[in-house]
């Protein structure tokens, strides 16, 4: 082999080993460079899109299409740390009725890389929600968030995301819930304030 031939066949190794060695931390859940799921980074950036204020109306029809109710919405979020994200929101109904509500976004690092994620608010009503979250890859391949909860007598399931970027950016809200015997799909659509 000549002396060129030797140095090409040892850097095509030394990559063949560092690929290797990638897939193999890739496999046991440790960050990759390069790859946003394993991304060393905090894990509360997956909400890193929702930081600010936003403001808009969040719709919920019923199972034939009548809309049942139109809700003033006003939505502020803020990273806390590493892996919290305060929730700040003011609901208006037509009535002219306002229902707070504080609470979080939490995003935890699995041992397999992956996001565990949850959402907890309470509300001046009362109502103290759970949400769980997963995130998926949306129509456009873009990572969005899924969030569901099951309760006796409640269980929705949302997709959330952020298109757009800067004041064009909106934040849209997509999904079902079962509450009693009603079956009722929801939108939401937010502009940056």
């Amino acid at each position: 082999m000549t002396g060129a031939a030797q140095r090409l066949s040892r850097r095509s190794w030394k990559l063949l080993l560092a690929a290797a060695a990638a897939l193999a931390v890739a496999a046991a859940g440790e960050p990759v460079a390069g790859n946003a799921a394993h991304d060393g980074d905090d894990p509360v950036a997956i909400f890193a899109a929702l930081e600010g204020s936003w403001a808009g109306s969040f719709v919920g029809y019923d199972a034939t299409g009548k809309e049942l109710y139109r809700i003033r919405v006003r939505q502020t979020y803020k990273g806390v740390d590493a892996t919290t994200q305060s929730v700040e929101l003011a609901d208006t109904d037509a009535k002219g009725t306002t229902t707070t509500g504080r609470g979080k976004n939490v995003a935890q690092r699995l041992a397999d890389g992956s996001l565990e994620l949850r959402c907890i608010v309470d509300k001046s009503s009362g109502d103290h929600v759970e949400h769980v979250g997963r995130v998926v890859k949306g129509p456009d391949g873009d990572e969005e968030i899924v969030w569901s909860s099951q309760k006796e007598g409640r269980s929705e399931t949302f997709r959330e995301r952020v298109a757009g970027r800067g004041k064009e950016a909106t934040y849209e809200i997509d999904g079902m819930g079962r509450y009693g015997d009603a079956l009722i799909l929801m939108a939401g659509r937010y502009r940056r304030e």
